[in-house]
Order: structure tokens, then C-alpha cells, then sequence
């Protein structure tokens, strides 16, 4: 079962957030819409000769969207959609994404340059820029919970990095390069660019959407983050995860492809060569533990998967009523809404 909103966008849909009944939407030739969830459009701005990259809407403040048009970051006001309120000129290049921390202190936007800057949201400035560790664009970043001065960001260099951005400092760096032990053929055609971060509420996980098709899940119930596993179900590169609850992630790929999965079923998968089904096997005709024990997770961890029509750009799960949905920006003019029970 599926809803979809049409009828204001004129060309492809590139990002989606969703606010309690409420969803905004940025695409390209610079359209952001509102609308609410039974597919009403209430609003339509555009800002020509450039695309909407990203839209995140405030929880704290009602009715504030922030939106990025190539390197600026605009603040709306629902009420009064005509123009922004204000506009940030902060970033070098193209934005990607754009976050803002549980107490809405600071927001932070990554681009194309690799470079994240975080904005003091009260004091309208740039309270620090975190640089020198993405060599290519950073594509992605995601405030830690429950670590007010940390933040994770990652990029098409492979890299994921983890900073104290109130010092600068960077905590640590992971080459998902070196890390990825993967042999399958499916997911060796290419490298494991991060595309997307997101982490659960509760500050437990960590999931990074790779263009290798894989879903690399960290722990972050210690100081120190680590790798737990990594999920197989994508054939293409995985585009974008989110948290559907603390334990419960959805991933989207270049397959057309959503995928639920509930990560304490973990702790349930046969942790050792042999319990499972279908290894796939290394060159030299033996299966890997690594490899055998991330698809045992996988199997396990699965609980369901949706065939969309097109590559996916954007997700975002919301609640309304109890019953779990997603919406979902593609490469059409459209949002669909999924069922995610």
C-alpha cells in the first residue's frame, strides 16, 4: 500500500522531511513544497538557476524549515512561505545535508568541498568549521545523541570521521576501504563511498549507507565508536538509512529497493561458520567468519523489504496514529508513502 503526492514538483525530487503531519520537499530547478501527508499542497517556493539539496525542519521551533540551495542555507517561516527569513552564505560548495542537534544550539551543513560548518543557530554565525579530514565531498553528517559537542560525519573518500566539533578536534577515523572484508562479487563493482549517516535516539548505533550496497552498523554505546556488522540486501549502492525507532532501521538504494530491519534480532543470528545457508565463498573456496557472520546478522535482522519504482534519493520515516510510514523522494516529480508495518 502506497500514497503519493503529486502535482508540485516539475522535475526530480531530491530530498523529503516529515514534521508530525506536515512533509517538505526540495528538488531540483530549486522547488520546495509543503504539503501535508494526505497529499494537500499547501505551499510551493522556488528559487531559480539553483537545486534544493536538503530541507530539515526545526522540532523545536513551529513552523521553521531550513533548506539549501547550492552552497546557502535559507531559514523559512511556514506562515509566510514567500521568502526566507533569513540566509546563510557560509559554506564553500554545494550543500548536502543539513542537521541540527537535540537542543537546537548549532546546525551543521556538509558540502562538496569536504568541509562541515556548524552554526551557533541563536547567534546567527559560524561557530566552527571542521576541514583537512574529507578529501572529497563529505556527503553526510549526524550529531551524536546524548554527546552535545560530538558529531559523525562521512564521505565519498571512504571516509567516516568523528569529531569534538567545539574544539575542533577529530576523535577518530575509519577507512571503510581497509574495513570492508566483503568478497561477494555483487558488492566488490564499487568502493564503499559513504552516502548516508544516521543514528538511533538512544545513541546506541550508527549506520552508514555505502555505495557498495552494504549497511555498516557501528556500536556507540562506549566512548569510543566501533564496527558491529554490516547488512547485505541491497545489489546497488544503499543510498540512505534512518532509524525507525532505537532498534528498528530502514535502508534505501539504487536497487529501487526499501529494506526494514530490526537490529536486536543481532543477537540472535548463528555467530559462527556453518548455521547458515548460502555463504558466499572467497577466491580460494573457503567462506569467511566475518563475511558468514554479517550474512547470519543479515538473515536475521531482516523483516522486510519493498520493491519500489525508482532509485531512491531521500527517506524519511514518520508516525501518524500509531501506523509507521516512509516517505520517499525518488527520481520522479512525485513522494510516495510507504507502510513501513
Amino acid at each position: 500500500m502506497s500514497e503519493v503526492l503529486s502535482g508540485g514538483h516539475t522535475s526530480s525530487v531530491l530530498c523529503v522531511d516529515v514534521c508530525d503531519s506536515t512533509v517538505a520537499s526540495g528538488g531540483e530547478d530549486g522547488e520546495v513544497c509543503i504539503w501535508s501527508t494526505d497529499g494537500t499542497l499547501f505551499h510551493k517556493f522556488v528559487n531559480e538557476g539553483t537545486d534544493c539539496g536538503a530541507v530539515f525542519f526545526s522540532k523545536d521551533k513551529d513552523n521553521t524549515l531550513y533548506a539549501s540551495f547550492d552552497n546557502k542555507i535559507c531559514v523559512f517561516d511556514l506562515r509566510n512561505f514567500s521568502e526566507p527569513l533569513e540566509t546563510f552564505n557560509v559554506n564553500q560548495d554545494e550543500v548536502n545535508q543539513i542537521v541540527v542537534d537535540e537542543k537546537e544550539n548549532f546546525l551543521a551543513a556538509c558540502d562538496d568541498s569536504g568541509e562541515i560548518k556548524i552554526l551557533d543557530i541563536q547567534e546567527k554565525r559560524v561557530y566552527k568549521t571542521l576541514r583537512h579530514k574529507h578529501t572529497n565531498i563529505c556527503s553526510s553528517v549526524c550529531f551524536r545523541p546524548k554527546k552535545p559537542w560530538e558529531i559523525l560525519t562521512g564521505g565519498l573518500d571512504s571516509q567516516l570521521v568523528h569529531w569534538d566539533f567545539s574544539r575542533p578536534k577529530c576523535l577518530n577515523q575509519f577507512n571503510m576501504q581497509e574495513m570492508q572484508t566483503c568478497e561477494q562479487e555483487a558488492y566488490m563493482v564499487n568502493p564503499p563511498f559513504i552516502h548516508n549517516l544516521a543514528a538511533s535516539r538512544d545513541g546506541h548505533y550508527l549506520a552508514c549507507a555505502l555505495e557498495n550496497g552494504l549497511v555498516s552498523v557501528f556500536d556507540m554505546r562506549r566512548k569510543n565508536i566501533r564496527e558491529h556488522f554490516s547488512l547485505h540486501a541491497h545489489s546497488q549502492g544503499a543510498s540512505q538509512v534512518h532509524f525507525v525507532s532505537d532498534t528498528h532501521l530502514v535502508s534505501g538504494g539504487n536497487d529501487c529497493c526499501v529494506v526494514l530491519w530490526d537490529l536486536e534480532k543481532s543477537a540472535e543470528s548463528p555467530s559462527h561458520i556453518g548455521q547458515s545457508n548460502g555463504a558466499s565463498a572467497l577466491t580460494n573456496g573457503h567462506t569467511h567468519p566475518e563475511e558468514q557472520r554479517n550474512e547470519n546478522v543479515s538473515s536475521s535482522c531482516k523483516l522486510l523489504e519493498i520493491q519500489h519504482s525508482n532509485k531512491i534519493n531521500w527517506m524519511k520515516p514518520f508516525e501518524i496514529n500509531g501506523t509507521r510510514k516512509l516517505a520517499v523522494a525518488d527520481q520522479t516529480t512525485n513522494i510516495t508513502i510507504l507502510l513501513l508495518q
